[in-house]
């Protein structure tokens, strides 16, 4: 508060000359300003002490002097009248302590009970030309449009609706700091309608419900062993890249290492994951060496099924990734796993998309066993793949496979193919959805000769859903990876059959309200390497945010130039929500 608030703030103190030559006056024995008694005018007091020119020599003496005569006398002065009285301090109460107690009582955080939940649930509204011809499929549906899964178009249009539960587990008791986790992840999924009172996943949506539909996704022990270093031991997730799927960011799998083409699908094995970091702190890159036995028949026979994965990745510059990846695979089942066979030779390969190779008998009288080992070699590339270090980013990968198909009563089978991928990306308004993005996909073919595979092999030819592709925008060239229980495409497979690929898949986004409002539209063109176009697909959709992370879309597409007797088209509406 300035001097000149104090003077008009009490008046009594303006009122009286000061006295400067006891050095009590305002300013230190300086010049102070005084109120004239008569008119109010200030005025200065002069340097010798005495009494102003325009103040009352009547006027009472100082306060400073006022207070040394009560003390030469031995009385203390009263208050004059008009001087200000100070407020009563309002009464506080104190607690059993007998401290003071605040107007706000922080409470103390709950204490961490190290549990951690988070659930997907996907809910969709669908109306499209395709059928199955098959009756006993009409629960799960995957794989190639036209193909094995009996999947076909008609003129009429046939409408569902269909609910997915995605719930994600982990359990890190606060006592064992870190060190242990259990992380387990279910999955419930139905068609509205479909079945009730019965045993079986992807159904239980029928009246009555009452189905047994739980299905485990995973049950794994996470051990933290040493600094940045975590053992992930049980059933899992497994990718075909460095990050740890339970920790990493969705655009870190789907445009980091294989993207998901090659390897991405729950196994049981032994992941060993880990951050290497400068002496600062700084990180430089992380790895990932896992084993995972993907099919386990005889436990005294030599008929299984293996996978061994090395990954690295280097963080080069700034928002600048590199990595080197190589899987092998050891197939000894004989191409006899599961209800639909395994391995590159089997009815399983040939529904989701993969090549069914030919196999030639040596023998007559000797059943062929085919075993497989194949070695996969892969390099990518990336800038600024989530789009949060800048507007643009750029990804790509390269991959080679190598191997052969031999066993009792066959004739041996190399295989040597190779996949390339490039993805640009730019956001170019302000809003998560506002990007602009293009792909390119080139993926080796298979020649003519029966001694030689020289196309491209996936964890589609071992495993239901095996591998996914992911980032190209696309409902039926390519298969939609937010489906639910149906989910076909005219390109299951990166290797189209065995037929080689080129593809090209571009979309448009524009948030008209940012991160609450996107319209987009997009499609590709896809064919065999000799040419045979496989479908050119145009799509669009608006999507509205109603809460974060939740999004409430209708989506359109239709696939043209296919031979199947309809060109197929689709409409959904999607309803997603995630909590945690």
């Amino acid at each position: 508060m300035t001097l000149l608030a104090l003077v008009f703030a009490f008046p009594s103190l303006a009122a009286e000359p000061s006295d400067a030559s006891s050095g009590d006056s305002w300013g230190g024995g300086g010049p102070a300003l005084l109120r004239n008694a008569s008119s109010g005018s200030l005025v200065p007091d002069d340097d010798t002490g005495g009494a102003t020119e325009g103040v009352s020599e009547d006027a009472p003496p100082p306060r400073t002097e006022r207070r040394r005569r009560a003390a030469d006398e031995g009385e203390s002065e009263a208050p004059p009248d008009d001087a200000p009285r100070k407020p009563r301090r309002k009464k506080v109460p104190a607690n059993d302590a007998g401290l003071v107690r605040p107007d706000v009582v922080p409470t103390p955080a709950p204490p961490d009970d190290g549990f951690t939940f988070v659930g997907l649930l996907t809910t969709r509204a669908t109306a499209t030309n395709i059928v199955t011809t098959n009756p006993l499929l009409n629960g799960q549906v995957v794989g190639t449009l036209g193909g094995l899964n009996t999947t076909s178009t008609q003129e009429t249009t046939g409408r569902s609706a269909e609910q997915r539960l995605g719930a994600f587990f982990r359990y890190a008791p606060p006592a064992l700091d870190g060190r242990f986790a259990l992380d387990t992840a279910f999955e419930i999924d139905y068609g509205f309608g479909d079945a009730s009172y019965g045993i079986g996943g992807n159904t239980g949506g029928a009246f009555g419900a009452d189905q047994v539909n739980l299905q485990t996704r995973r049950l794994a022990g996470r051990y933290s062993i040493a600094k940045d270093v975590t053992a992930v031991v049980g059933l899992q997730f497994v990718a075909d890249g460095a990050s740890d799927p339970a920790t990493a960011r969705i655009d870190d799998l789907v445009r980091g290492g294989g993207r998901l083409d090659f390897f991405g699908s729950e196994a049981a094995g032994v992941s060993i994951y880990g951050t290497a970091r400068t002496r600062a702190g700084s990180t430089l890159g992380r790895y990932r060496v896992g084993a995972y036995t993907l099919w386990e028949q005889g436990v005294g026979a030599d008929d299984d099924i293996s996978l061994l994965m090395a990954d690295g990745e280097a963080d080069l510059a700034y928002a600048t990734r590199v990595g080197l990846h190589a899987w092998m695979l050891t197939d000894t089942a004989g191409g006899a796993a599961g209800l639909l066979g395994s391995g590159p030779t089997s009815a399983l390969s040939e529904l989701q998309g993969g090549p069914r190779l030919g196999v030639t008998a040596t023998d007559p009288a000797v059943a062929p066993v085919p075993n497989a080992q194949v070695l996969w070699l892969a390099a990518d590339a990336g800038y600024n793949r989530a789009l949060d270090a800048g507007r643009f980013g750029v990804t790509a990968l390269a991959v080679t496979n190598l191997g052969i198909v031999s066993g009792e009563g066959m004739t041996p089978i190399g295989v040597q193919g190779g996949l390339f991928d490039v993805e640009g990306r730019v956001r170019w308004a302000p809003g998560a959805g506002s990007v602009l993005r293009a792909e390119a996909l080139l993926a080796t073919s298979d020649g003519p000769g029966t001694d030689y595979y020289t196309g491209v092999l996936t964890g589609n030819s071992w495993g239901i859903v095996g591998a996914i592709q992911t980032t190209h925008g696309c409902y039926l060239l390519f298969p939609d990876p937010m489906a639910v229980n149906r989910q076909v495409a005219a390109v299951y497979d990166v290797s189209n059959a065995g037929r080689g690929l080129m593809a090209l898949t571009a979309s448009a986004g524009w948030d008209a309200v940012p991160n609450r409002w996107t319209i987009g539209v997009g499609g590709g063109h896809a064919r065999a390497s000799d040419g045979t176009v496989m479908g050119t697909e145009v799509n669009a959709r608006v999507v509205y945010k109603p809460f974060v992370l939740g999004n409430l879309g209708v989506h359109a597409g239709t696939l043209l130039g296919t031979t199947l007797p309809q060109d197929p088209w689709v409409l959904f509406t999607s309803l997603d929500g995630m909590v945690f």
